[in-house]
């Protein structure tokens, strides 16, 4: 892990900020990505969402393995799930 570097960063009158190209780099944020916005007490903490996304995956993934459910079984409740929700939501079409 890369050492932690404390830099400022200025809030424009539009309440803009601007990533400094390393972090930009090492966080792998590209022009037009989305960043989460955390406020903490008095500070505010910004996530690119694709970290976050990807940090829900392997929780999930992580969570699935330990119960011993399968990618197949998950798969395969989501389509029965699907399936029951629309005969009741569509009875007439379901049948």
């Amino acid at each position: 892990m890369t050492a932690a570097k404390l830099r400022s960063v200025t809030l424009s009158s539009k309440g803009q900020v601007t990533l400094s190209s390393r972090a930009r780099q090492q966080l792998g944020i590209a022009p037009g990505a989305t960043l989460m916005e955390i406020v903490v007490g008095s500070c505010v903490i910004l996530m690119p969402e694709n970290r976050l996304l990807s940090d829900a995956m392997k929780l999930a993934q992580q969570s699935l393995q330990e119960s011993g459910v399968s990618m197949e079984e998950l798969n395969e409740e989501i389509e029965r799930l699907k399936a029951e929700r629309f005969a009741k939501e569509y009875p007439d079409l379901a049948s």
